[in-house]
This record gives C-alpha cells, sequence and structure tokens, in this order.
C-alpha cells in the first residue's frame, strides 16, 4: 500500500522502475495479481504530470485497456477506468495517447455494466477529460487554418460506439 500515499512515495516505486513489472503483471493468470497491479497503477497515474507520463511512456495503457475489454469482473474493470481516468486527467496529449488507444468506447461500454458509483464516476470523468482534449486540438486546428477537419474527433467516436445512449441511460 506504499503508492496510496503522497506522490513522493509513489516517485520512489518509480524509481526503482516498478512500472515495467507492473505491465507484465496485468496480464498475469491470476485475476487477484491483475487487480493488484491496476490499483498501484491507478495510484501512480493519480500523481503528478511526471509519473502520469512515467505510465504512458511505460506502455501499460494496452494492458488497461485489454482489461476493460475481456475481463468479466466489474472491480478489476473499475480499477482499470480510475487509472484511464487518471491519465486521462494529465495533459491534453495524454488524453489524446487514450483515444488513440481506443479508451472512448471501452468506457462508454463499462457504463452499461452494474458498477459501483466510484467507478462510474472514473469512466465519466475520463470520457469528459478526452472529450475536452478532442476539443482543445479543434480550436488548435482551427487556429492553424485546418477548417475541414477542426472537429472534435472524440465526438465522433463516442456516437459511432453508441455512447451517447449508455451515458444517458
Amino acid at each position: 500500500k506504499i503508492v496510496a500515499g503522497d506522490e513522493f512515495h509513489s516517485q520512489v516505486v518509480l524509481n526503482f522502475g516498478a512500472l515495467a513489472p507492473l505491465k507484465e503483471l496485468l496480464s498475469d493468470s491470476q485475476e487477484r495479481i491483475r487487480k493488484k497491479a491496476c490499483w498501484v497503477i491507478l495510484n501512480i497515474s493519480a500523481g503528478n504530470i511526471r509519473q502520469i507520463q512515467a505510465v504512458v511512456d511505460a506502455d501499460v495503457v494496452p494492458g488497461l485497456l485489454r482489461i476493460l475489454r475481456e475481463e468479466e469482473g466489474l472491480d478489476i474493470k473499475g480499477k482499470a477506468a480510475w487509472a484511464i481516468s487518471n491519465i486521462a486527467h494529465g495533459t491534453k496529449d495524454h488524453s489524446l495517447h487514450l483515444v488513440e488507444q481506443g479508451a472512448l468506447p471501452l468506457l462508454c461500454d463499462l457504463l452499461t455494466h452494474q458498477i459501483d458509483q466510484g467507478h462510474l464516476q472514473a469512466a465519466l470523468n475520463g470520457i469528459h477529460e478526452m472529450l475536452k482534449a478532442g476539443a482543445l486540438e479543434a480550436q488548435d486546428q482551427r487556429r492553424n487554418g485546418f477548417e475541414g477537419r477542426a472537429l472534435n474527433r472524440c465526438v465522433q467516436i463516442i456516437e459511432d460506439c453508441g455512447g451517447v445512449e449508455k451515458i444517458e441511460d
């Protein structure tokens, strides 16, 4: 539970190179191990921008998204959603990285499950952060003269996966 402390404790764990083994543990054969790995990653990703960047650089996002896509257990899916949401709260680039990796439809799908309020809020927060990043991206495109392509791509992704209905339900 050392990473449940503060950014300093998370940084110590990062300094010891914990993300590479955690990435591997996301694919462990035992669900409880995968769940603990998600829990550690979600706590690290709740840190500062450099810590979020370290999580992204360690390439753990595909493992978190695989858990959202394939796992049966809602608790582990919820922990993965929290980690994704924490990463989305980093920078615009962090959020757009998640969009490019396919996080939006998976978070929208999670809304259709009977998950607890905390996990539901994490999924909604992650979706919100990605929508904001998409709006900033479109604004930057308009500023740079890309009028025809200056749409928030996140809105289209959410519409395409039936996310609007899932959010409304």
